[in-house]
């Protein structure tokens, strides 16, 4: 792997928290409760300054603040981070956010506080009659104008649309609507996320309150289990399309925890205990892949306590000593060969139906 002194990109989630419950999100089961497995966290300034020393920053060219589970926008100290960044760096800096919280006037101190090469990614599925079908929680009108105080005090903003069939006769309106705005970009991306043909989407009670479905001509289909049941043989599983590995990337989670990548922090925290969709009513055994994540899951951890457990990643203690320990050099590319990192297998292999990390890519690709 690389070293401390090539990284170039970093992902960082500085809050697990959201106010949104995106059905496909694995913050959330289904839009119904949220997982059992988050612990709220997010990082203080302090820490985002100890992390990001003079020694990170002086060859670290872009940061990502997104995550697995959560909005940058919930951490309070997020204005005076940017500020940190737009002060002591020359970095690039992006944030993706659903935009539905603070109001007008913090956004407008956002695009004061931001580096100038910078970028917010909205996330706007529609119109005001479709965007909270997917982003429950959202409101499309306060997104709207939260948009417009940033832009209006010198933010650069994309619009980043995700299609559904409810949302795609709605992508032109939208992209005239982001002209007329200001937005710099528009960007359509389909999902992955689909585990059936129809998602249902379950409110708190476990009741169905409407059903997703992928747009007309998408050519993205979903993955059924069987199609991930046999991916200990898959072929081509030791050649990885590692996207962190090739831009020289790492990832810190909301606890602070260093990773490879967001791909091996969402494995991590994500509910594969079936029972809790029992109870509520909600478990489908046909499309369940709960058996194979829970799986990946444990061979996760078990890969985190070869280096050397939470508390020896902890990103407060220092990145360069963590990546330059035998272990980070070495057990990932030695579990691809092996077939032995499920997560990496399933995610971002050749085999694989997913291809995470090649999206991941993609999109970064149509950002920049």
């Amino acid at each position: 792997m690389f070293k401390f002194n090539e990284i170039r990109k970093m992902h960082i989630e500085i809050s697990n928290r959201c106010q949104a419950s995106c059905p496909m999100c694995p913050r959330n089961i289904k839009g119904s409760i949220e997982n059992p497995l988050i612990q709220n966290a997010e990082w203080t300034l302090s820490e985002f300054k100890t992390i990001f020393n003079s020694d990170l920053l002086e060859h670290l060219e872009f940061l990502t603040m997104c995550g697995a589970f959560g909005d940058p926008m919930m951490n309070d100290d997020v204005l005076d981070m940017c500020k940190h960044l737009r002060d002591t760096s020359n970095i690039t800096l992006h944030l993706h956010t659903n935009a539905s919280a603070r109001k007008p006037e913090w956004w407008a101190e956002l695009a004061r506080s931001m580096p100038k090469e910078h970028r917010v990614v909205f996330a706007l599925d529609g119109l005001a009659d479709t965007q909270a079908l997917y982003r429950v929680g959202t409101d499309w009108h306060k997104v709207i104008e939260n948009a417009k105080a940033f832009i209006s005090a010198g933010g650069l903003a994309t619009w980043h649309f995700v299609r559904f069939r409810h949302n795609e006769h709605q992508v032109d309106a939208c992209r005239q609507l982001a002209k007329e705005l200001g937005f710099k970009t528009f960007i359509v991306r389909n999902t992955r996320r689909f585990d059936a043909a129809d998602f249902k989407v379950y409110n708190r009670k476990g009741k169905v309150t409407h059903i997703l479905q992928q747009p007309t001509d998408n050519v993205i289909k979903f993955v059924d289990r069987a199609a991930l049941e046999g991916w200990k043989s898959w072929d081509k599983a030791s050649e990885m399309n590692c996207y962190a590995l090739d831009t020289h990337e790492i990832y810190v989670d909301a606890h602070r925890t260093l990773l490879p990548c967001c791909i091996t922090a969402s494995f991590m925290y994500t509910n594969y205990d079936k029972s809790v969709e029992q109870k509520l009513g909600i478990f489908d055994p046909i499309s369940s892949q709960h058996d194979i994540g829970s799986e990946i899951q444990q061979q996760w951890w078990d890969t985190i306590n070869e280096l050397g457990g939470l508390e020896a990643l902890d990103a407060r203690k220092g990145i360069k000593e963590i990546m330059e320990t035998p272990a980070w050099q070495t057990l990932l590319k030695k579990k691809w060969g092996e077939n032995s990192s499920g997560v990496c297998t399933v995610m971002c292999s050749a085999s694989s139906p997913f291809l995470a990390m090649l999206d991941q890519k993609a999109l970064q690709e149509e950002l920049n």
